[in-house]
């Protein structure tokens, strides 16, 4: 994978360097496409599909999740796993 510092100065992105940079294959980056979440580029009379550094932002700041903080005074839910009971207590007389 290259440098991603390297990678942000450049304006158009190849297809490989996008599903690198979100760490999936290049089909989910073009199920992505295909599904209107990503803007691309085709030259003409070319058939490489190339992506625009803002398109790649946008789409990072549209789909990012935050994690979900508690509210001041509530506590965080700890599930516990329940405990088996030992062999004496399931034993039919």
């Amino acid at each position: 994978m290259k440098e991603k510092g390297n990678l942000w100065e450049k304006e158009l992105w190849t297809q490989n360097e996008v599903a690198d940079y979100f760490r999936v294959t290049a089909n989910t980056i073009k199920n992505w496409r295909n599904r209107g979440l990503l803007s691309f580029f085709i030259a003409p009379g070319s058939d490489r599909v190339l992506y625009y550094r803002r398109e790649i932002e946008n789409f990072q700041e549209t789909f990012t999740q935050w994690r979900k903080e508690p509210q001041k005074g509530q506590e965080r839910v700890v599930r516990v796993k329940p405990r088996l009971s030992s062999d004496d207590d399931w034993r039919i007389s």
